[in-house]
């Protein structure tokens, strides 16, 4: 398909409780519009938390999401910790794992890397015709990590617990990573507050030319937005900037 409705889910989740951000999420759905890609934040129902076994979600909330998937015939990526690394999962319409990435770079000012064991490579997600580069949070500050290989991609993604005390660098570094790499940006982040932080949200959605097509301020909700894949090829094709880019 050549045009995607995106689904930003930017919701506070209850801290280390996936049952209860469950429930919330449920809540928000209920008068959510139909969408082909629903994306949640970083570590989607527990917060950016460094107890491994609290950010493990339990069976029960999986099945429930895989059951959404499936009943609302969406996509949705997921973020949660498994096999003691922080990561994002892709599933199709009928709730099946289609994809994983693990997060490569780790936050060592919060003491992630002493928690979590790093990814490694960049993996491309296949979602009815779109590629998609995935990452997590702090990759977004590593452009090498979107560069490699993304004159193959259209969209990337950008799951986050970003805080909101360093916003102004969350929306700079977006729009910088859909400009220098001529694709669809979509950063979904979080509100709310933790023990350690508070979150402002600001997820976008930014076009291949870098600008924002969704913003959404600091509102509770599921924000939706058409991209088109389309105008990928022809901003490539207009500015051929990624054939002048060098190796290494």
């Amino acid at each position: 398909m050549d045009r995607l409705r995106l689904g930003l889910v930017q919701y506070a989740p209850v801290w280390c409780d996936p049952a209860a951000s469950m429930d919330k999420l449920l809540a928000l759905l209920r008068e959510a519009p139909a969408t082909d890609l629903l994306v949640l934040p970083e570590m989607s129902f527990t917060g950016f938390t460094m107890d491994a076994a609290s950010a493990v979600p339990p069976p029960s909330v999986l099945e429930r999401l895989s059951a959404i998937a499936g009943t609302r015939r969406t996509g949705i990526v997921y973020g949660a910790v498994e096999e003691g690394r922080n990561r994002i999962v892709l599933l199709d319409r009928s709730g099946a794992r289609a994809g994983t990435y693990d997060k490569r770079h780790l936050f060592s000012l919060g003491d992630e890397s002493r928690h979590y064991a790093p990814g490694s490579g960049v993996p491309d997600w296949n979602f009815e015709g779109w590629t998609i580069r995935p990452s997590i949070c702090y990759d977004l500050r590593f452009p090498y990590h979107f560069w490699e290989g993304a004159e193959r991609c259209d969209l990337a993604l950008v799951p986050a617990c970003w805080p909101g005390s360093r916003e102004r660098h969350w929306k700079t570094l977006l729009a910088a990573r859909a400009i220098e790499n001529q694709m669809w940006v979509a950063g979904v982040n979080r509100i709310g507050e933790e023990p350690r932080l508070s979150y402002n949200g600001a997820s976008m959605v930014l076009d291949p030319r870098g600008t924002p097509v969704l913003d959404a301020g600091n509102a509770e909700g599921i924000h939706v937005v058409e991209v088109d894949r389309e105008m990928v090829a022809s901003t490539r094709s207009r500015y051929p900037f990624l054939e002048d880019r060098l190796e290494g």
